[in-house]
C-alpha cells in the first residue's frame, strides 16, 4: 500500500507540475546497485530550483504560489517517511534543464524477499 501512494505521489506531481504549453513526458527507472534498488522518478515539467531542493520534503513546504497550483504540500514529505520506513532514502537529482528527477533506494534484501517488489498491486 505505502509503496503503491509513493509512486502516486510522486506520478501525480509530475502531471501536476508539468510545463505549461509542454506535452508531460514521466520516465520511471531502476536498477539494483551494491545491495538497494535504485528507482528514479523523472518528469519535464517545471522543476525545483536548487536552492529550493534542501525544503522540498519538509511538511507543508510549498516551493510554488498557492494560486498556481493546488496543493497542501505534504505529499513529498509522505513520500520520504515511506522511503525512511522502508529503510531507504529519497533525493532529488540535479537536472541539465528542463524537469524533476525524483530517486529512492530502498534495501534489496527487503525488496528482494517478494516475487516482484516494484509490481504495485
Amino acid at each position: 500500500m505505502e509503496l503503491t501512494r509513493l509512486f502516486q505521489n510522486l506520478i501525480g506531481n509530475a502531471v501536476k507540475y508539468r510545463a505549461p504549453g509542454r506535452r508531460p513526458r514521466i520516465e520511471i527507472g531502476s536498477y539494483k546497485k551494491e545491495g538497494d534498488w535504485l528507482i528514479a522518478v523523472k518528469d519535464n515539467g517545471i522543476g525545483i530550483a536548487p536552492e529550493d531542493r534542501h525544503r522540498a520534503f519538509a511538511i507543508f513546504q510549498r516551493l510554488v504560489a498557492r494560486d498556481a497550483y493546488e496543493g497542501t504540500g505534504i505529499g513529498l514529505a509522505v513520500c520520504k517517511k515511506i522511503v525512511e520506513q522502508h529503510g531507504g532514502r529519497i533525493w532529488i537529482e540535479p537536472n541539465q534543464g528542463e524537469g524533476t528527477t525524483f530517486a529512492f533506494s530502498i534495501p534489496a534484501a527487503l525488496a528482494d524477499n517478494r516475487t516482484n517488489p516494484f509490481v504495485i498491486d
